[in-house]
């Protein structure tokens, strides 16, 4: 499990509404994932490993978010979570079981609606038991009772635009704990908890609105394949897209720089701005995120 945040757009289809076959689905993958997972390609040195002592407001200030960054501990960080042992079911009992996430399947990376009674159900069918993978991505639960359990790193609070910039009086206004635009009173994209099955991978990617990322892996394993944001990788990135041949092609193979790495469970990471990502779970994973 892990608690972080990602959201991704796509179309939206009910967990009931299954008449459509991948293979009608432009974008099925067609490159050899475990391939990926072995090569000794994408070994670029992008990585900055830190202390969380060291990760203060002095150094945002004096080096920016340039590099990745990774904590093997959360030691220092400011950084509070629930045990490593907290389950799925756990989610659902915080965030209530009927709320609503958006869940992306994976062969096909479009995006539907299940509850979280049928999150729930699905992510503890037996691996054999399932016809289909799925991956939750982006549940924000700020104004629900999980917000309490989960404290953000003391250096990111006090780099937040939403908590420096927003008014504060709309921020107080929101009651509502879902993300309705209709409701909506700030930009509600603080805390994200993500759950993915083994297998699940989310195709590269940029986070909206180029923001910045931490993860905290709570439970289980993340592979990610990074590339920087540099000009030549930036219209890389724009052809590809516009392409329409994602499942065809594996970013990482055509960047100039990509580094693949490995979050195992307690690491936390801060990615930079306008960073593509790829990840892939090998473990059934629960984290968390934020922007």
């Amino acid at each position: 499990m892990s608690l972080g945040s990602v959201k991704r757009t796509g179309t939206r289809r009910r967990y009931q509404d299954d008449g459509i076959s991948d293979d009608e689905i432009e974008g099925k993958r067609t490159f050899d994932l475990d391939e990926k997972l072995q090569s000794n390609r994408f070994n670029s040195d992008l990585v900055k490993r830190m202390e969380g002592k060291d990760f203060t407001f002095e150094y945002i200030q004096r080096e920016g978010l340039r590099d990745p960054l990774i904590f093997e501990t959360k030691d220092g960080l400011g950084l509070e979570m629930p045990d490593s042992d907290f389950s799925v079911s756990d989610v659902k009992l915080f965030v209530g079981s009927r709320r609503i996430v958006d869940v992306m399947d994976v062969t096909t990376q479009k995006g539907m609606e299940m509850s979280m009674a049928q999150w729930r159900r699905y992510y503890e069918t037996p691996p054999s038991e399932r016809d289909k993978l799925y991956n939750v991505i982006s549940l924000e639960f700020s104004h629900t009772k999980l917000e309490n359990l989960v404290k953000r790193p003391t250096s990111v609070d006090m780099i937040d635009w939403v908590d420096n910039m927003w008014p504060r009086h709309l921020k107080e206004r929101q009651r509502d704990s879902t993300n309705s635009i209709i409701d909506m009173q700030y930009p509600k994209v603080q805390k994200y908890c993500l759950m993915s099955v083994q297998g699940c991978f989310t195709d590269f990617h940029v986070d909206f609105g180029g923001t910045s990322v931490w993860y905290h892996i709570l439970r289980g394993g993340k592979v990610f394949w990074l590339i920087p944001p540099t000009p030549q990788n930036l219209e890389l990135y724009e052809n590809w897209v516009l392409s329409g041949k994602q499942g065809d092609i594996f970013l990482g193979d055509k960047a100039t720089d990509c580094q693949r790495i490995e979050l195992k469970q307690g690491y936390t990471f801060m990615i930079p701005s306008g960073t593509r990502t790829h990840i892939y779970t090998h473990t059934h994973t629960t984290f968390c995120s934020h922007i």
